[in-house]
């Protein structure tokens, strides 16, 4: 707590960020957006066996998981285009359009039974509903908590994802056998509806903080959205990495229980789930890795995260029995949540010497829809691979080589280079550690610019220290006042 001006207190703003109930709701509201954004699209696995053997099975499990990969592509790409709305302030209509949207898909979803409109419904507008809903809520926690502070919330609202894939595939098994496929869909739309309401009523956007910039200094127009930002290397780098990443890491999601059914011979209930324990699993891996990245380097966590990964793939073709597949979903689940969580801090971290909260949403909007093209593509490449003659062995092969390329670029690119940056915070802290009252000393050493310096007189030093002692009791006297 400071004293300011007259007898007005002035309190840190992360301190009272923490101490607001209204701040702790936004993470309640982004929970709940995640629950039904994130959730539903992790839990398209149990969809995907239901369709194989229901009302698609004319199709082969490639050109059915194009329903889910469209539906979490525009829940990215859509992502590009909600993050810098949201930095202009349309936060509430945002909420609104993507709630309509996400209840409408789930309803359509309902009355679908061809490949086409299954697509349209389930694919193209609860994924339209998603993408505009998705980075507007997790962009608000960063708008409320400042620099790492905002990394445990964040995690903990992205919990949401992990509750709801644990949810969603539980729910789905046991009420298709009871009141069928389509009816499953309008309760799942009325859990979402229920959700996203609550949503709607309690998001609280950021007010305009005019005061603060009036006391910084700054100008009471916040800085637009330029270029640069867009063209800026480490963003389309990183945004790249990202998206790579996105092409292998939703793939045991799509997969889990068709490969449980096919190569374990073991029942669909088994498949659905090992489907929400691999949910359950990142639970703990979002608040675990999000933990430890807010305390060290979130940019070494997701590396050495991305590098277990690509490890865990590569274990996946040899899994033979139910208690090796049960490990893999507990050790992957883990990873994956990670994976997931740790984008937005390791992106604020790629960030934190400009200062620039501003554009944060347009970045991770940027980042996010380059995301989505990887989610795009990923799931249907594997199902192309599953349906040749490598089968598992070349799934398993092919990203688990990706991820450890990707554990690699990611050191070359940002972590050496975050390493070396603060090696050279740490000497310029060194040389600002000396303080101001040896400045005058160090200039009058120096001399007058294009004069030899002069050695100093005796008396010349006592007169100087006799300054400087008495300049340090003056800014005692008037700190004290």
């Amino acid at each position: 707590m400071l004293r300011g001006r007259g007898s007005r207190l002035v309190y840190p703003r992360v301190s009272r960020a923490f101490a607001t109930w209204t701040t702790w709701n936004q993470v309640a509201v982004a929970f709940y957006v995640c629950f039904c954004t994130m959730g539903i699209s992790n839990s398209f696995g149990v969809f995907q066996s239901y369709y194989e053997g229901n009302l698609l099975d004319s199709f082969s499990p490639s050109t059915i998981s194009w329903i889910g990969t469209t539906q979490g592509f525009l829940l990215s790409i859509v992502s590009f285009f909600s993050g810098p709305l949201y930095d202009k302030g349309y936060v509430r209509p945002l909420f609104y359009v993507g709630s309509a949207l996400n209840i409408v898909g789930l309803l359509s979803t309902s009355f679908a039974k061809q490949y086409a409109t299954i697509f349209l419904a389930f694919g193209v507008t609860l994924g339209l509903g998603c993408g505009t809903l998705y980075v507007p809520a997790i962009a608000l926690i960063s708008s409320h908590f400042e620099g790492k502070q905002a990394d445990l919330p964040t995690a903990m609202a992205m919990t949401g994802s992990s509750i709801g894939g644990i949810v969603y595939p539980i729910l789905f098994r046991r009420l298709v056998e009871r009141i069928g496929f389509f009816s499953t869909c309008r309760v799942f739309a009325g859990i979402n509806a229920t959700l996203l309401l609550a949503a709607c009523l309690f998001v609280k956007p950021k007010e305009n903080r005019r005061e603060e910039r009036m006391e910084e200094g700054r100008s009471q127009k916040p800085r637009p959205l330029a270029w640069k930002d867009l063209l800026d290397w480490k963003l389309l780098v990183f945004g790249g990495l990202a998206m790579a990443m996105n092409i292998g890491i939703d793939v045991p999601f799509y997969f889990i229980p068709t490969f449980v059914r096919d190569q374990l011979k073991l029942s669909p209930e088994v498949g659905d789930s090992l489907l929400a324990g691999l949910n359950a699993s990142s639970l703990f891996g979002r608040l675990s890795l999000n933990w430890l990245s807010e305390r060290s380097n979130a940019l070494v966590v997701w590396q050495f995260t991305i590098f277990i990964t690509g490890m865990l793939l590569f274990w996946w073709f040899t899994i033979s029995n139910l208690s090796g597949v049960i490990e893999f979903v507990i050790c992957y689940g883990f990873v994956d949540g990670g994976l997931i969580s740790l984008i937005s801090p390791a992106l604020r971290m790629l960030y934190d010497d400009e200062g620039d909260e501003a554009v944060f949403g347009a970045r991770l909007g940027i980042v996010e829809g380059m995301q989505g093209v990887g989610f795009l593509i990923g799931p249907p490449i594997a199902g192309a691979i599953m349906a040749s003659p490598a089968g598992y062995f070349g799934v398993s092969l092919f990203n688990g080589t990706l991820f450890f390329a990707l554990s690699f670029l990611v050191g070359v690119f940002f972590t050496r280079k975050y390493f070396r940056k603060g090696s050279s915070k740490e000497e310029k802290k060194d040389d600002a550690g000396r303080g101001p009252l040896l400045q005058p000393l160090q200039a009058d050493r120096q001399g007058q610019p294009g004069q030899p310096d002069q050695p100093d007189q005796p008396n010349q030093g006592i007169s100087r220290g006799v300054e400087i002692q008495g300049s340090e009791e003056e800014v005692v006297r008037r700190r004290s006042v």
